[in-house]
């Protein structure tokens, strides 16, 4: 099993974007690394203020899948509810019985 440096996350938030131009500072706290193969996991809790004020807080795992040595494939996996409810500041009820 081989490791894969976490050098930069320009792969997520990429230098020009809307996201960095905003300002807005983001923080990350990483719980976990593993890997197997081609792929690996990492779990974190991402935070931040938004532009409205509202404090953002999410937990998130990614999956990566690699191929020659690159990152081939990213599936991104967080709670959207919670999400939802701190950009918002609603509760999400569509479709809830």
């Amino acid at each position: 099993m081989g490791s894969v440096p976490v050098e930069h996350l320009n792969h997520i938030v990429p230098e020009g974007s809307s996201a960095r131009s905003a300002g807005l500072a983001v923080g990350r706290r990483f719980h976990g690394f593993y890997a197997d193969g081609d792929r690996v996991i990492v779990e974190e809790t991402m935070s931040a203020t938004l532009a409205n004020g509202n404090s953002y807080r999410n937990d998130y795992c990614f999956v990566f899948e690699l191929r020659d040595g690159l990152i081939h494939r990213v599936r991104e996996y967080m709670d959207t509810a919670r999400g939802h409810r701190d950009v918002f500041g609603e509760a999400v009820t569509a479709g809830v019985r």
